[in-house]
């Protein structure tokens, strides 16, 4: 009984040990507006409910369903369920943060599946609803088994507390960084390029394309957009940091999910229709306008991130349309990647405004405590 007794009293100590993350809470409640978008975008042909609600659950196997439907489908509730064990994990402890987690991703499917049965462009799907589920369990484990060590209280979790300002803006500039890294999947030309609002303007008027002009164009987008996130790091970051293997592994990320993005929705002839000399010219030039930049005090920091990213989002929107990407976007693989296609479209747009508002908002701010001292 007294082992017993132990053994619980330890539980229970390691589970109050664990400390609480308000930026995996924002990432849980992001990535589910995220979801509810995919799940529902176009936003057209709506009509009326079917007679029998949950009629899709108990109905025979989708005879038309291939294994990257299936896979896409796991592995996008996976980050829901990860995010959301590791934003409950300090409360219910690893069991039932991880079951918890995976009973909400059976819901939220379920409920994107039912409000799928109200528009004519989507279709229910009780292997949707499985698959979804399973992904939800997946990221739930993950996060329980791994979650505690490697990101609330391991050596991410101290890089974070060693280099950054403790505070809820540093957490929403966290949330602006991933975005930033999911705008990079969007199929469009532009490095590091975002703030298209070219579908949201199609009468828009832009000049002739003359090739010159667009490789300039390339290269200032490219450097433009680097040097501002790279300055929205150094914004958050604590006086005197250095992030140089921060933000590097930040650029890796970014071209690599670039890459990923290329072969997966583009032919392969067209999958490098992005990497341009220009565009590559883009990356020394950004490295060096962020390192002639990073020395000025924080508020001025902030305001030239702000500045950066909005010049880069006026240079995308006023530079005419390069026919050779036209060309590739006439191969584009829409299918089954549309509401993943029209999720980055959106974010890629708006990102830009919300890094301005971010920014200018911790511009305003006192500055940040000074740098501890690490042991």
């Amino acid at each position: 009984m007294k082992q017993a007794a132990g053994a619980v009293a330890g539980r229970a100590r390691r589970t109050r040990a664990i400390p609480r993350s308000r930026l995996m809470r924002y990432l849980a409640i992001g990535y589910t507006l995220l979801i509810v978008y995919a799940s529902l975008y176009p936003f057209t042909g709506w009509r009326g409910a079917p007679e029998v609600f949950l009629e899709f659950v108990a109905a025979p196997w989708p005879r038309y369903y291939t294994l990257s439907d299936l896979s896409l489908n796991v592995l996008a509730y996976v980050p829901f369920g990860f995010f959301a064990v590791l934003s409950a994990l300090s409360r219910l402890g690893a069991t039932g943060a991880a079951l918890g987690a995976a009973v909400l991703g059976v819901l939220l499917s379920l409920s994107m599946e039912c409000l799928q049965q109200l528009t004519a462009t989507r279709v229910a799907s009780n292997l949707d609803l499985l698959s979804n589920g399973l992904g939800a369990l997946a990221g739930a484990l993950l996060g329980a088994t791994l979650g505690e060590r490697w990101v609330l209280s391991g050596r991410l979790y101290q890089a974070r507390q060693r280099m950054f300002v403790q505070d809820r803006m540093t957490d929403l500039g966290f949330v602006l960084l991933l975005l930033w890294l999911f705008t990079q999947l969007h199929p469009q030309l532009w490095l590091f390029g975002n703030g298209d609002a070219g579908w949201l303007l199609p009468d828009a008027v832009a000049g002739s394309f003359d090739p010159a002009l667009h490789r300039w164009l390339e290269s200032s987008v490219a450097a433009i957009n680097l040097a501002g996130v790279c300055l929205l790091v150094q914004a958050m970051a604590r006086p005197r940091e250095s992030l140089a293997g921060l933000l590097l592994a930040l650029m890796c990320a970014a071209l690599g999910l670039k890459v990923v993005a290329a072969q997966t929705l583009f032919r392969q002839a067209d999958a490098a229709v992005w990497l341009t000399p220009a565009a590559m010219l883009g990356i020394p030039a950004g490295i060096l306008l962020y390192l002639a930049l990073r020395r000025l005090p924080r508020v001025a920091v902030a305001l030239a991130a702000a500045s950066l990213v909005g010049l880069g989002a006026l240079l995308v929107n006023l530079a005419p349309e390069n026919p050779y990407i036209a060309a590739a976007f006439s191969t584009w693989r829409h299918g089954h990647f549309l509401s993943f296609n029209g999720l980055t479209r959106l974010l890629s747009t708006l990102w830009p405004l919300a890094a301005i508002l971010y920014l200018c908002t911790l511009a305003l701010l006192p500055s940040p405590e000074p740098a501890r001292k690490c042991g």
